[in-house]
């Protein structure tokens, strides 16, 4: 199984869960359909400001597996969560902490394209929801 490339240097892996890419082996255009554009787009962003990052990584043998997409089959899954339609990743930055990356976020959401993170995490949750007249990055907590 090849890897499908979304960015300059994420893939679709990085975004699906294990069971549901295999399972759409020679159909991953489905797939690609399951994840927003914009969180690609903020996401890569912020790999080329940051370098490095892992969303999943089990593609390359590692254990994360639900830092995209969430199906209801992981334990993970909540119905109203933006990581359930695609709009929402964790992410750990090679070179730089998460609150690094979160103060850079809140500087720059506009531009970013981000709507909401999550604070007092160890890793970068960021999403890009629909907020009606949003004047201010939203901040949640876990």
């Amino acid at each position: 199984m090849s890897r499908i490339q979304l960015s300059a240097n994420l893939y679709l892996d990085e975004y699906i869960p294990r069971h549901l890419y295999q399972g759409y082996t020679g159909r991953e255009h489905i797939l690609i359909g399951l994840i927003d554009k914009r969180l690609i787009e903020a996401d890569q962003k912020l790999r080329d400001y940051f370098g490095p990052v892992t969303i999943n990584n089990w593609y390359s043998g590692g254990e994360r597996n639900w830092s995209g997409l969430r199906t209801p089959g992981s334990e993970y899954y909540s119905a109203t969560s933006q990581h359930s339609f695609g709009r929402a990743s964790d992410k750990i930055f090679k070179n730089a902490s998460a609150e690094e990356v979160r103060q850079y976020i809140t500087n720059h959401w506009k531009d970013l394209g981000i709507t909401c993170i999550e604070t007092d995490v160890s890793w970068v949750h960021s999403d890009v929801r629909y907020i009606l007249n949003q004047s201010s990055l939203l901040c949640v907590k876990p």
